[in-house]
């Protein structure tokens, strides 16, 4: 249980950095790496919610990271919100940054909520 909490927030982290790294990038070449690299990062993020979820007895089968708070243990409870948080912010800056075209639009569907 405790690896796959750890690994989780190893995956938040690195979520956190390409985000800062998307709302800083001025081209929409270096955007697209950015972009697929925060595609599979997402990717890996989920599969660990739902072991970490299943690990600490969320309830349902339909696992997110906003579920996890209701059941993270100590120190879990205060590290989920903070990560939660900046990734929130740091999502909004970055939405508020992208242009319209096709990197938009990748934005769009890599960030689908």
């Amino acid at each position: 249980m405790r690896g796959a909490a750890t690994d989780l927030s190893a995956r938040l982290w690195d979520e956190r950095a390409l985000l800062g790294q998307l709302r800083d990038a001025v081209d929409d070449p270096a955007r697209a790496v950015l972009l697929d690299r925060l595609g599979e990062v997402r990717l890996e993020r989920d599969v660990l919610v739902h072991a970490v979820a299943e690990q600490w007895g969320a309830p349902g089968r339909d696992h997110t990271l906003p579920a996890l708070l209701d059941v993270a243990p100590v120190p879990w409870d205060l590290l989920l919100p903070d990560h939660l948080a900046a990734i929130t912010a740091l999502h909004d800056e970055v939405d508020a940054v992208l242009p319209p075209g096709p990197v938009r639009e990748r934005w769009d569907r890599v960030t689908a909520r």
